[in-house]
């Protein structure tokens, strides 16, 4: 009984679009990770009594090494991953300003692209909905 309630438990989840120079930073997964190699927005999972705010700040910390100045609100909105029936609830924000020198603690690469050019890698299946929003320009995010 136990191990059903942790199916339909949904995982919270915490993503930053750090935008710099026209610029946006995405981070690729490593080989032993659930997802290996995809593609995805620096973040994380959010714990338990942690505000999506936190969560990120938390994260962006000790992924990237980097402190945010500024940041704001974009999306949110559930996923469930069909072969796993995992269900994660997604909060996106935009970062405009961070202090601190960029470091790669967890990735595999970390890479700035030009948002036009987001269609053209591997994403996390959770990301997609966020990225056919930005192709189809319903979100200025710089």
């Amino acid at each position: 009984m136990q191990e059903l309630n942790t199916k339909n438990k949904v995982i919270e989840v915490v993503g930053g679009l750090i935008i710099q120079k026209d610029k946006l930073l995405i981070a690729q997964r490593t080989k032993n990770t659930d997802h290996p190699l995809k593609w995805e927005f620096p973040g994380g999972k959010i714990k338990q009594n942690e505000s999506p705010k936190d969560a990120l700040k938390r994260e962006l910390k000790e992924e990237l090494n980097i402190k945010i100045n500024s940041f704001e609100f974009l999306i949110d909105y559930f996923y469930e991953y069909k072969i796993s029936l995992k269900k994660i609830h997604l909060f996106f924000y935009i970062i405009n300003s961070f202090q601190g020198l960029m470091q790669k603690n967890v990735h595999q690469n970390l890479k700035w692209i030009e948002i036009k050019d987001i269609s053209h890698y591997d994403f996390l299946d959770g990301d997609r909905e966020l990225i056919n929003r930005i192709n189809n320009n319903e979100f200025k995010i710089y």
